[in-house]
C-alpha cells in the first residue's frame, strides 16, 4: 500500500536500470528490453551446486572454493549474475536510495527460493546486518528490506535483529579476499540464541561475491545453535 502511493506521488519517468524514458513503478520499474536481458543472464552458464556462484566453463559441479573449503552454510543462489544489469540494479538501490526496488527484487528472489527444494523447510528468515555506517548514509538497510518483500512471498517471519554487528568493518568493495575475512572475523554475533536454536535459516544478502560474508554469519548462527543456514541473494559472482 505504502508502494502504490508513492507511485502516485512520485512517477518513475524512466528505467531505473537503463533510464529509458516511459512510466515505470514499483512493480515494473525496469523496461522491457532490462527485464529481457536479467532473464536471459540467469541462464548463461552453469553453476556452483554449493554456493552457486557461476562456474567457468568445464569447472564443476564444485567452485574451486567450494571444493577447497566446504562452506558452513548448506546452500546458496541468486537470481542472478553480478553483472549488468544486476550490478546496476543492486547500485541504484543501495547508492541513490531507491527502496522502492526491494518489492521487485525480493519477489524475483523468492521466486528462486520456491523453485529450491533445498532450501526447504524455513523456520526464519533473516538479513545480514549493514554496518551503522551504511544505514546512516543511505537511511536504510538494503538487506532488510529485500528479506521484508521474501518474507511476504513466502509468508515465512523475517528477524531483523536477531543477528547484530558488533564490529564495524570498512567498506569491503576494494578488499582482497583475505582482507574481506580477517575484516569479518567475528564480526557477529546472535542475540537471543535461544530463538534460532534448532532452526532451519534463510539468510539475506544483496550480493554473493567472494561469499565471506555469508560465510561468517552462517558460522555465527550454527556456532549459536542454529540447524542449518541457507543463502539467498540478488546477484552473485563467478566461481574461481
Amino acid at each position: 500500500m505504502v508502494n502504490f502511493f508513492m507511485d502516485l506521488l512520485f512517477p518513475q519517468m524512466e528505467c531505473c536500470i537503463c533510464r529509458q524514458p516511459g512510466l515505470y513503478s514499483t512493480r515494473r520499474p525496469w523496461c522491457r528490453s532490462c527485464q529481457e536481458q536479467l532473464i536471459k543472464l540467469q541462464g548463461m552458464l552453469p553453476i556452483c551446486d554449493r554456493c552457486g556462484k557461476y562456474l567457468v566453463e568445464g569447472d564443476g559441479p564444485l567452485c574451486q572454493d567450494c571444493q577447497t573449503r566446504t562452506p558452513p552454510f548448506k546452500l546458496s543462489r541468486a537470481v542472478g549474475p553480478y553483472e549488468e544489469p544486476y550490478r546496476i540494479s543492486t547500485k541504484v538501490l543501495k547508492f541513490l536510495g531507491r527502496r522502492q526496488l526491494a518489492y521487485r527484487m525480493g519477489k524475483m528472489m523468492a521466486a528462486v527460493v520456491k523453485k529450491e527444494p533445498r532450501f526447504w523447510p524455513i523456520d526464519m528468515i533473516i538479513p545480514v546486518p549493514s554496518t551503522k555506517a551504511s544505514i546512516k548514509q543511505r537511511g536504510f538497510s538494503q538487506t532488510e528490506l529485500l528479506a521484508q518483500q521474501i518474507s511476504k512471498e513466502l509468508k515465512v517471519k523475517m528477524y531483523p535483529h536477531l543477528l547484530i554487528r558488533v564490529k564495524e568493518t570498512p567498506s569491503q568493495r576494494e578488499c582482497t579476499r583475505e582482507e574481506r575475512e580477517k575484516n569479518l572475523l567475528q564480526a557477529f554475533d546472535v542475540r537471543k540464541a535461544d530463538c534460532i536454536k534448532g532452526k532451519n535459516i534463510l539468510l539475506v544478502d544483496d550480493v554473493f561475491t567472494t561469499g565471506s560474508t555469508s560465510r561468517e554469519c552462517a558460522r555465527t548462527l550454527l556456532d549459536n545453535g542454529a540447524n542449518q543456514v541457507n543463502v539467498i541473494t540478488w546477484a552473485t559472482g563467478k566461481g574461481c
